[in-house]
């Protein structure tokens, strides 16, 4: 068998696994199918070239020649498919592609005829070489245009891209050089020009600068898939090596595999089998892993390893530093900076937590005033730097192609190579921005879904641990008022008893809201470490319990703010409809699941804009309406308006359990809930209608409510003033002083 049989023979057995590899990496992928059909007019192509090379008859020979050439005819105008289907040029070109294989199934149709293939002859060193037919010369002619054409096609989309994109075209329009350069060598035989071919050796190199792309640059994205290949490979070659130098052992020591000292030899040999496999197979894997494929490791390591580390502290500063660090030796790059955003301050602050290197004020301003916190907050999904570019080519809006370029401007500026968000009750609380790695390796696929899920762990822990640090800054402000007030307190055993009333319904309130929550989510992440819930079972549950202490949190900050104050509102002209349409949008599926229905009556006049602070008289309507779905087993909800002079009634009225004469006078206290209340909605803090209250006079009105008793619904009333250009009067004073 001489070098050009095996050859042939390597580069079938290449191509075909490549592109079956690729295809079966994602079937609907253009540049998928576009290399497939490639990769098999190659693997046509090679596997009759092996049998020609070793064929002994002429009539073989020419017969295998012909075959052969079914899969070359094919090879140009596939490989344009793929290059169209990398460069993004297919739905322009696809015509012409069309066109094209047409083309070339006319030549497909004359290949058994002599007008393609003449006859075999001798030479060189080849016995049987195919001789040129009349039609031969028009093919190779037109072979010569399309392989340089897909070459220039490359060469220019390379011009013109950035990024890893641009390494990857590099390296395919390199190899595509170099393959067509070569195989042209192969048609010189046919018209007796004694040039020795060299197309084998040059579509082997082509198909290895394809899968150099692949494994350093995530091309296609299969890099998994080819790293295990690599290792089923050299696990299986071990194992026959081993088998095949164990029968050779049989028979030269033990005349025979089937004999009795054969039999008591693989006694101790099959123990040794299983150690040595085990220990092989850690050797391919970490050789795979350190020199082949360095960024694919054990995702699942990794993150149960910062998992465990994460619930041993609550400390903000430390968490963050675990982290990034993490993040920083697991994926070996040189700088990590976390940016935690809070969205409770207006306008938002922002705090640099970093490991190395950037500074601190002009990076927090820089952050602040980029596109990437808008852009962030609505995709809520990982940026690569390296993507960026491609997006703005293909967006077609120029505004948005704009602000893509201030991002890919802002990125190189920090050296950032991917940013991910925080995400926290599907808000952004943050950003984590990555350098380049340390041995200028791209970012891979695997990196990047590695990194979503670190991201999302870092969300839970980072707000966990502000909750905690909000929580201790509450004791501690709770602490000093009861300290400042308990001197006065002593006075009056009366303001004494209200104060040990406040501390009892605060430690209840805390005991059940927070205390209930944490031990669900205690309990469910325990049950998914060990196995017995599976992730996408137990992280709901996980994230409800997150969002109740956060809101409960919130509650308890909002409600102490306002101990013995005024609400502090902005005022605007406000229309109330759309408002109220988005609560109740908002609060559907809770309507639904409780199987209730809600119904605004349209008064008899037209419902007049309001002078309010819109954000927070949302909140007002929203805790009235969710009383009132909490509080109601069954029937409707009536939303209704009455026009009072200078301001508009809005009611909320329910058919639920009522307000019984007990729990009239504490209705609008601090952590006061009615006796059956927490048997009915276990989960209320006490606070809505505290605050609510607060936000109605905040806004000039008033709250009031009426009751027929127990089991008889509930009519929860408040006012707010009419838009009466009150805006312009604040105005024409300023503008007298």
């Amino acid at each position: 068998m001489d070098f050009y049989a095996v050859s042939a023979l390597i580069n079938a057995f290449t191509s075909s696994i490549l592109g079956l590899v690729i295809l079966f990496k994602n079937p609907k992928g253009r540049t998928n199918v576009g290399f497939f059909l490639f990769a098999m007019s190659v693997f046509c192509w090679s596997l009759p070239y092996y049998f020609w090379q070793i064929s002994t008859n002429g009539e073989d020979a020419l017969f295998l020649t012909r075959l052969l050439m079914m899969g070359a005819i094919f090879i140009p105008v596939a490989d344009l498919h793929f290059v169209y289907s990398v460069t993004n040029l297919i739905e322009k070109r696809k015509k012409f592609l069309i066109f094209s294989y047409f083309l070339f199934f006319c030549f497909f149709i004359s290949n058994f005829t002599p007008y393609f293939v003449s006859h075999v002859e001798p030479l060189l060193n080849f016995q049987f070489w195919p001789i040129a037919g009349p039609f031969f010369s028009l093919y190779l002619i037109l072979w010569v245009f399309y392989a340089y054409y897909a070459a220039y096609v490359l060469f220019k989309a390379y011009k013109k891209s950035k990024g890893i994109y641009k390494t990857q075209l590099k390296y395919i329009t390199i190899g595509t050089i170099i393959g067509y350069t070569g195989g042209i060598t192969n048609y010189f035989l046919w018209y007796k020009i004694l040039i020795p071919p060299i197309g084998n050796i040059t579509a082997s190199i082509y198909l290895i600068f394809i899968v150099y792309a692949i494994i350093r640059y995530r091309f296609m994205d299969i890099r998994i898939m080819v790293r295990q290949i690599f290792i089923y490979l050299g696990v299986s070659t071990f194992a026959y090596g081993f088998f095949y130098s164990l029968v050779w052992f049989y028979n030269t020591f033990f005349n025979g595999v089937f004999t009795l000292g054969a039999y008591s030899f693989g006694l101790i040999v099959a123990p040794l089998f299983v150690i040595t496999f085990y220990n092989a197979n850690k050797v391919i894997r970490n050789f795979a892993n350190k020199y082949l494929f360095t960024s694919l490791y054990n995702y699942q390591e990794t993150i149960s390893k910062l998992t465990e580390e994460l619930t041993n502290h609550i400390d903000l500063n430390t968490i963050t530093k675990l982290i990034v660090t993490t993040i920083k030796d697991t994926m070996r790059i040189e700088k990590a900076n976390v940016f935690l955003i809070n969205t409770r301050t207006l306008p938002c602050s922002y705090k640099l937590f970093t490991i190395k290197g950037i500074k601190k004020d002009s990076s927090i301003s820089s952050i602040r005033d980029s596109y990437l916190i808008d852009y962030l907050s609505k995709t809520q999904k990982i940026i690569v730097s390296d993507e960026l570019s491609i997006f703005a080519e293909e967006n077609k809006n120029e505004e948005s192609k704009i602000k893509f370029k201030e991002l890919i401007s802002y990125m190189e500026n920090i050296n950032a190579s991917v940013i991910l968000p925080l995400i926290a009750n599907k808000k952004l609380i943050g950003v984590i921005i990555l350098s380049s790695k340390k041995s200028q390796n791209p970012y891979t696929k695997e990196d990047l879904e590695l990194l979503t899920i670190l991201s999302r762990q870092a969300s839970i822990a980072i707000e966990n641990a502000r909750q905690y640090r909000q929580i201790k800054e509450f004791g501690k402000t709770l602490e000093e008022k009861v300290s400042k007030q308990t001197k006065d307190i002593r006075r009056s055993n009366k303001y004494l008893q209200e104060l040990l009333a406040m501390k009892s319904d605060f430690l209840r309130v805390v005991s059940h809201q927070l205390n209930t929550p944490l031990s669900i989510i205690r309990g469910y992440f325990s049950m998914m470490k060990e196995g017995d819930y599976k992730p996408e079972t137990a992280l709901p549950v996980i994230e409800a319990g997150l969002y109740r202490i956060v809101n409960t949190v919130a509650d308890f900050c909002d409600a102490y703010k306002l101990e013995g104050e005024k609400m502090e509102t902005k005022p605007e002209k406000v229309n109330i409809e759309p408002l109220i349409r988005n609560i109740i949008k908002e609060k559907l599926e809770y309507i639904k699941e409780k199987k209730l229905k809600i119904i605004i009556k349209k008064p008899n006049f037209t419902i007049p804009k309001l002078w309010c602070d819109p954000e927070k008289t949302s909140r007002a309507i929203s805790n009235l309406i969710e009383n009132a779905i909490s509080y109601t087993e069954k029937g409707n909800i009536e939303l209704s308006f009455t026009n009072k002079k200078d301001f508009l009634e809005i009611n909320i009225k329910d058919e639920g359990c009522g307000i019984t004469k007990d729990d009239r006078e504490k209705i609008f206290q601090k952590f006061s809930r009615g006796n059956r209340a927490p048997n009915i909605h276990p989960d209320g803090s006490g606070l809505g209608l505290y605050i609510t209250k607060k936000i109605v006079e905040g806004n000039g009105g008033e709250i009031y409510f009426e009751s027929k008793g127990e089991n008889k619904g509930t009519t929860f009333s408040f006012t707010t003033p009419i838009y009466k250009n009150q805006d312009k009067k604040i105005l024409k004073k300023k503008t007298i002083k």
